[in-house]
């Protein structure tokens, strides 16, 4: 098993390190420990042992309810799992995402035509189907009670997918992004888009960030990977970037080798950035190339 990591940021939150595919800082998911206990994240399936471990660690034995960003793979795989394990929970997700955490067969086959079925075990684990009952459907505005005064405020923010969801709390200034802003790593590491299809929109996603920015938070709680306290030059960032990503795959005009031109760019310019060998091997791993090429193209193609 994955050797646990909690980290204790303050304010009853804490970040776990989820081991996803074994490896540490593939994702975040974020525990708040207060009278009614909120976790944000489940990761895939194949996590869950590495998930219990890591709340039992900190004498975490059930949560009143396990919230999701959006329902990909790699946010909300073990959602089933999740619920199964701790039976008092209820499992949030945006309303639009809600009927494929009920029934998973439609998700699980799209993603299987990505990966392979062999991929899907290896990667990911199996899914199981979350009990209608068991839902806290989330939308714009809604609110999730974590005890005494304390609350997880809702956002809507579509772009990277239909039913993507941003949490935030006053107390500890946390915003937390799931994909929406992108990936990045802590100690200042760039924000790099996310850009996977079907449902990737350039314009709905500087929308949300410009939405996002305008709540001011404290920092910013990334899935891929951790805590940015310098939030204004994240959203800046990812916007930037973004525009960039996008123009630059729209040169390539559906070009074969799409996919490794747009790897072999964005690499290069964090090389010439400075980053460490280290650094940039982790953004590599993180990033699976043909699909954020794919989301692009699928975009500019609508849009034309």
């Amino acid at each position: 098993m994955f050797d646990v990591s909690v980290t204790d940021l303050g304010n009853s939150l804490y970040m776990i390190d989820a081991g996803m595919h074994n490896q540490p800082e593939r994702l975040a998911c974020y525990l708040f420990d207060t009278p009614q206990r909120v976790l944000i994240e489940c990761g895939p399936s194949n996590v869950l042992p590495n998930l219990v471990a890591a709340l039992e660690s900190i004498g975490v034995d059930d949560v009143a309810a396990m919230v999701v960003t959006h329902i990909h793979l790699d946010h909300a795989g073990g959602a089933g799992h999740f619920a199964e394990r701790y039976p008092k929970a209820a499992i949030g997700v945006h309303e639009v995402g809600a009927r494929h955490l009920v029934d998973p067969t439609r998700l699980w086959n799209s993603a299987e035509r990505i990966y392979t079925p062999e991929g899907m075990v290896k990667l990911w684990g199996p899914m199981q189907p979350v009990a209608e009952d068991r839902l806290l459907r989330l939308d714009e505005g809604s609110t999730i009670p974590l005890g005494g005064s304390r609350r997880l405020e809702v956002m809507y923010t579509p772009g990277h997918a239909r039913h993507h969801v941003v949490f935030s709390e006053e107390v500890s200034g946390g915003m937390f992004v799931g994909d929406s802003v992108g990936i990045a790593f802590p100690h200042g590491h760039p924000v790099q888009p996310v850009t996977p299809p079907p449902d990737f929109d350039e314009p709905l996603v500087i929308e949300q960030l410009r939405r996002m920015a305008a709540r001011q938070p404290g920092f910013v709680g990334f899935a891929h990977y951790g805590v940015a306290e310098d939030s204004p030059r994240v959203f800046e960032e990812a916007e930037a970037r973004l525009g960039e990503w996008v123009a630059f795959v729209e040169t390539l005009e559906g070009a074969p080798d799409a996919a490794e031109r747009l790897r072999d760019w964005v690499l290069a310019g964090y090389r010439s950035d400075g980053m460490t060998d280290e650094d940039i091997e982790q953004y590599d791993r993180n990033t699976y190339w043909p699909m954020q090429v794919t989301g692009i193209e699928r975009w500019l193609t609508k849009r034309r």
